[in-house]
């Protein structure tokens, strides 16, 4: 559906129900009409209405109870010494006996609720309203928080935003991760297969990409442009110096790798950081509220500053109600277009990482799984052909690894943990997808790409 075909709200609402249901696996329960299946008045025995004051009571005994339940006790009287018996047709012959047997049932006089006439509920709820400010968290309009009169929002906002918009090139971060591919990896390299050797790599990626000793430790307490270009260089990079490790990638095609490596680059990252930080956690060496960016850098969740005027003209807080407009009615749920940092990476896969504790040949295998599979789902074909071939040898790499190195025939209950984890981030990918849509389609972003198709579900 292109923008000029959104002419009314209701399109709009259809829209987000087609980008949600495909981007991500959407559970349907079936829904059943419970049918209320009345007993009998706890009071007289005949056919009860539901709960009343503590018991399960008819009508007729209810209102006799608010009725009864204030008068004091002297007023009513029997004259069978307390001992009447409930009548055939459910009535008592005399009140005090039925009050009661009211009071035995459970009927409590203290559950009477008053206040429900319609004036004095209107005022107890402006008295809430006002006391609580509801009007705060009312989300605003779509024209207000876009600056355009409502005639034209519907209208390809191209030639509203295209003056506003900022040009990022990206070309020498291409032509630069080329060259690194030429260069290759170290040589000479012992290693017993593929798998090993991109462990080996792994290690020599991190300690030569972002061990600085003149530097040291780092935390950023804000991020902007600048720090965002820096990251995605250093990340890009590191993903080019690690793939020629892998001597099947080596053989294909220059294009094909500039490919995949254009491709992998963040989702490669997103295992790499969250793998550096349940490290340093284990080790004591962030807190929890902390996120390792690389390996002498890390940032606050919760204290981080972040700039995004470059990238959107939209404050955050607008996104976030301008998202909870249109999804709440529909989805019942609420999120931003802006992700906060704690939002970044899906922090449930840190736990089970601590637990698992992967060694550097099973931390390589999870991203080759991770990036080639999301390469081959990505483009199919040929490329797809090449990540499932490089799957089955790596898989038989773990597979030598486990037997012949830890001597351990028995390892489905661990590799069933590391994909548990990747599917776990996969599954984070996909969430963020129709985020990443809906910003497109409502031209909330201002910057523009050389190459956008590196930026693919980041």
């Amino acid at each position: 559906m292109t923008r000029n075909q959104i002419t009314n709200r209701k399109t709009l609402i259809l829209l987000v129900h087609a980008l949600y249901e495909s981007s991500m696996e959407v559970d349907t329960c079936s829904t059943s009409i419970i049918s209320l299946n009345f007993d009998l008045c706890q009071v007289c025995g005949q056919a009860a209405h539901g709960k009343h004051f503590g018991a399960i009571t008819c009508r007729a005994c209810a209102a006799f109870f608010r009725r009864s339940a204030k008068v004091s006790k002297s007023v009513y009287k029997c004259h069978r010494n307390d001992k009447c018996e409930v009548l055939r047709n459910g009535r008592f012959a005399c009140k005090k006996c039925k009050l009661k047997k009211c009071v035995l049932v459970g009927m409590d006089s203290n559950r009477f609720v008053f206040g429900r006439d319609l004036i004095s509920a209107m005022e107890s709820f402006r008295g809430r309203a006002k006391k609580l400010n509801y009007t705060d968290d009312l989300p605003e309009t779509i024209e207000h928080i876009s600056g355009r009169p409502l005639f034209v929002i519907y209208m390809d906002a191209e030639q509203f935003y295209q003056s506003e918009k900022s040009y990022i090139n990206l070309q020498y971060l291409i032509d630069e991760g080329a060259k690194v591919l030429e260069l290759g990896s170290e040589t000479p390299l012992f290693a017993k297969n593929s798998l090993q050797k991109l462990a080996i790599g792994l290690r020599t990626v991190r300690d030569k990409s972002y061990t600085n000793q003149s530097v040291g430790f780092q935390k950023l307490h804000k991020i902007g442009k600048e720090q965002a270009i820096s990251f995605w260089e250093k990340d890009f990079l590191a993903v080019a110096r690690w793939l020629p490790y892998f001597d099947d990638f080596q053989k294909l095609p220059r294009e094909m790798q500039i490919t995949l490596l254009k491709t992998i680059w963040h989702i490669w990252t997103r295992l790499e950081k969250l793998s550096l930080t349940a490290v340093s956690r284990r080790n004591n060496l962030c807190h929890n509220n902390e996120m390792m960016l690389h390996k002498n850098s890390s940032y606050n969740q919760k204290e981080v500053e972040m700039d995004i005027s470059w990238i959107t003209k939209f404050p955050k807080e607008k996104l976030k109600l301008y998202v909870h407009f249109f999804i709440y009615e529909y989805q019942k749920s609420c999120f931003s277009l802006f992700d906060e940092p704690q939002n970044w990476i899906d922090l449930a896969t840190l736990d089970p990482l601590m637990e698992l504790q992967p060694t550097d040949v099973e931390l390589a295998y999870m991203m080759c799984q991770l990036s080639f599979h999301y390469a081959g789902k990505r483009h199919q074909g040929e490329i797809l052909e090449v990540t499932d071939r490089f799957q089955d040898r790596l898989a038989n790499d773990l597979h030598e690894y486990y037997v012949n190195e830890l001597r351990i025939s028995r390892y489905s209950g661990r590799l069933n943990q590391m994909m548990r984890i990747n599917n776990r981030i996969q599954e984070d990918i996909r969430a963020k997808r129709v985020k990443r849509e809906l910003a497109d389609i409502f031209s909330i972003y201002c910057a523009e790409f050389s190459h956008p198709e590196m930026f693919k579900d980041t």
